[in-house]
């Protein structure tokens, strides 16, 4: 079974809400690469994007909204890690975080790589999303 499908069978398990994903913008390489990443997961059906500037200037409806999701994933550019303290600071919890230069990818590189940098975040944000989902049930 390839993500995709995993994740479409684990979201609609989920009754209580949707997936949320919530990205860093910033203005480094690996910011950019991570809005891309959001971006992306979405069009792949794994989530819906959601609007880190709505959480941090408190707007009620969309903060009801986040607490509502069955998962909320943050996807951050580097070790500042701004997208989850944002959603902590908030109240809100994180269910998968993965951050960029984790993944051993530069804040600045040399040689930037988007597509392939890209699907590698993309990869590890699904295979987190799948993997707390399965183990419970199996």
């Amino acid at each position: 079974m390839n993500g995709r499908s995993a994740m479409e069978g684990s979201c609609c398990e989920q009754p209580q809400g949707e997936t949320l994903v919530f990205t860093c913008a910033g203005a480094a390489y690996t910011g950019q690469l991570a809005n891309r990443a959001g971006v992306q997961m979405i069009q792949q059906g794994a989530g819906r994007l959601f609007c880190m500037a709505a959480v941090a200037a408190g707007i009620s409806d969309k903060l009801e909204r986040a607490r509502q999701g069955a998962a909320r994933v943050v996807i951050d550019g580097c070790e500042d890690r701004c997208c989850r303290k944002v959603l902590e600071k908030a109240g809100l919890p994180v269910d998968v975080h993965v951050v960029v230069t984790d993944l051993g990818i530069e804040k600045q590189p040399s040689e930037p790589r988007l597509v392939l940098d890209t699907k590698r975040v993309v990869e590890r944000a699904i295979e987190a999303i799948g993997a707390p989902r399965q183990a419970p049930g199996a």
